[in-house]
């Protein structure tokens, strides 16, 4: 995946590694083994899956939900 800036109106589910730049206005969820940069507005919740890697620069409108990967909050 690479580096993107965009707007996503409800959920999305990053399946791919990379980077992502913009506002998502539902949940957010970094599936199982992905390595992800998210930046940005993320509207919802964030859930991160088994043996993800979530490098947040990102603000989070709802709860933060970790089953069991990795969250590096940057500030």
């Amino acid at each position: 995946m690479c580096a993107q800036r965009s707007m996503v109106l409800g959920d999305h589910t990053f399946t791919t590694s990379g980077e992502y730049d913009g506002l998502i206005g539902g949940t957010a969820t970094v599936a199982r083994g992905v390595e992800l940069t998210l930046r940005g507005l993320v509207g919802g919740d964030l859930i991160v899956e088994p043996g993800a890697i979530v490098r947040l620069w990102a603000i989070v409108g709802g709860r933060c939900v970790n089953h069991g990967g990795s969250v590096l909050e940057q500030v």
